[in-house]
C-alpha cells in the first residue's frame, strides 16, 4: 500500500493506493463499471450498485471512492480546504476524452476550486513498458506528441503518467504527485499488458474521514 505525500498533508482525508495483495483489505468500497469514458458520478451515499462511468466525486464523509486498475492510471483528487474529493480512472482513452477535466468540473460544482485541488497519480504502466501502434498516435493532436517517444528498436512508446499530469495541470490543478511505480515491471501489482487473461485488479481509494 502506497500513499501520496501531498494527499497525506490534508487532515480531513484518507486515501491509499493498494497493491494486488492489499486490495482485499479495503472495506466498503464504492466501485464503478469502468468503461474508459469521461463520465462522472456524484456519490451521495453508500451503494452496492455499480454504475457505468470512470470517475466519482463526493463531499460526504465516509464514502470510499474506489478505482480498479491494472495499468491505467488511478487519479485521486482533493480540495485542500473545501472537503470535496474525486477519483478518476485514466487510461489513455479516458484521459484523451476528458475524464480528468469532467471530474474537476464536477468537484467545482460541489464547491472546490481548481487551484486548491491536489492530485495524485497512482501506480500505472510507464513509458518504457508501453509500446503503442501508429493508429493510436494519430488520435492525439500535435501538441501532445512529446508524450510519444521513439525507441532505438523502432517502436513508439506512450508516457501515460506524464500525459495524465499534463491534462491535470492544463485543467488548473497546480499540485500533482506521482507514485513512481510501473505496474508492468513491479510484480506486486496487476498488469493487463503483462497478463491480459488475468481479470484481477488493484484498488485505489479516497475518502473524507467521518
Amino acid at each position: 500500500m502506497k500513499k501520496s505525500k501531498l494527499l497525506t498533508q490534508i487532515d480531513y482525508l484518507g486515501h491509499a493506493f493498494y497493491d494486488k495483495d492489499d486490495s482485499s483489505k479495503l472495506k466498503n468500497p464504492i466501485l464503478l463499471k469502468q468503461i474508459h469514458s469521461f463520465e462522472v458520478i456524484r456519490v451521495k451515499k453508500n451503494t452496492d450498485t455499480m454504475q457505468s462511468a470512470d470517475a466519482l466525486v463526493t463531499c460526504v464523509p465516509g464514502l470510499k471512492l474506489t478505482l480498479r486498475t491494472a495499468d491505467c492510471a488511478p487519479v485521486l483528487l482533493a480540495d485542500k480546504k473545501r472537503g470535496v474529493i474525486g477519483a478518476a480512472h485514466a487510461g489513455w482513452k479516458g484521459a484523451l476524452s476528458g475524464v480528468l477535466e469532467t471530474t474537476i468540473l464536477e468537484m467545482v460544482r460541489l464547491g472546490a476550486w481548481p487551484s486548491n485541488i491536489v492530485a495524485a497519480i497512482g501506480p500505472c504502466i510507464h513509458v518504457d513498458s508501453y509500446p503503442v501502434d501508429t493508429d493510436m498516435k494519430r488520435l492525439f493532436t500535435e501538441n501532445v506528441q512529446p508524450f510519444f517517444v521513439s525507441y532505438p528498436d523502432g517502436t513508439t512508446h506512450f508516457n501515460l503518467p506524464d500525459y495524465v499530469a499534463y491534462r491535470l495541470r492544463r485543467a488548473g490543478v497546480q499540485s500533482v504527485d506521482l507514485i513512481d511505480i510501473d505496474t508492468y515491471t513491479d510484480k506486486h501489482y496487476n498488469s493487463y499488458r503483462r497478463s491480459p487473461s488475468d481479470p484481477a485488479r488493484q484498488f485505489s481509494a479516497i475518502w473524507i474521514k467521518g
